[in-house]
């Protein structure tokens, strides 16, 4: 089991943080806090070979709740191997540092996000993830969805603050899947087939689904509903298997 790191980078010479401004991120898959840190990510520079976020930690304060993911090597399209000190949330790497000794820490494209379902429970109230809602130009709702073909069945996955995954039977690449994504989601969300549309996205894995005559908070409430009987079905299938 690695061993949890909880590290604070500071500038020696560097102001009392103020607690408003503070900026809290999560793990995208997994939810748990990652770090903390006094500025906007959005507005650190990238690095053009991964699109990592920079954090110089001799500018910032910055507070990690992560352990020790181990070292790995990184091939380059120039063929260069990079070397990655690994920052991890459980199994899942959100951060690296070329150096142990370096003053840069390297936050990866995608790995984290201000959303937190957990504080919004603690104040008695459910967020809505950014991955439901309301479209300005249309005024209807959208769902980014996240597909995986090939599988046994059509099926809700998992809802994240970037997409809805949803395990199809086609190919995620054929139109033939939309069919899927109808029928299911009319089920799932109790509505009529003529109240749902769906377009591609830029990746052939993505498609955008429009939700008409239910708020983000209904469609949101109705996948978590259908996630739960979802997980009682496999859990009573066990338990027959065992009987």
């Amino acid at each position: 089991m690695p061993k949890r790191t909880t590290l604070t980078f500071t500038s020696e010479d560097g102001p009392r943080v103020d607690s408003t401004k503070l900026f809290v991120y999560h793990c995208k898959y997994s939810g748990r806090h990652a770090f903390t840190i006094d500025a906007d990510l959005k507005k650190m520079p990238r690095r053009r070979t991964d699109g990592a976020y920079v954090i110089d930690t001799d500018e910032h304060t910055v507070k990690l709740y992560t352990a020790d993911g181990g070292v790995k090597f990184i091939k380059r399209q120039n063929g260069t191997v990079e070397k990655q000190y690994r920052l991890n949330l459980g199994q899942l790497p959100i951060a690296y540092k070329s150096d142990l000794n370096s003053n840069l820490l390297y936050i990866m494209d995608g790995a984290v996000t201000t959303y937190s379902n957990q504080n919004a429970r603690r104040a008695g109230r459910l967020l809505v993830p950014p991955c439901i809602s309301r479209s300005e130009r249309s005024g209807l709702v959208e769902m980014r969805l996240e597909l995986e073909d090939r599988s046994h069945r059509c099926m809700l996955s998992r809802v994240t603050a970037d997409v809805v995954r949803v395990h199809v039977t086609g190919l995620m690449a054929n139109d033939a899947v939309h069919e899927e994504l109808f029928d299911l989601f009319a089920k799932v969300l109790n509505v009529r087939l003529s109240q749902l549309d769906i377009r591609r996205a830029k990746s052939s894995r993505n498609r955008i689904m429009t939700v008409e005559s239910l708020t983000p908070e209904q469609i949101y409430e109705r996948l978590r509903e259908a996630l739960k009987k979802q997980a009682m079905e496999r859990a009573e299938k066990r338990q027959r298997r065992h009987m």
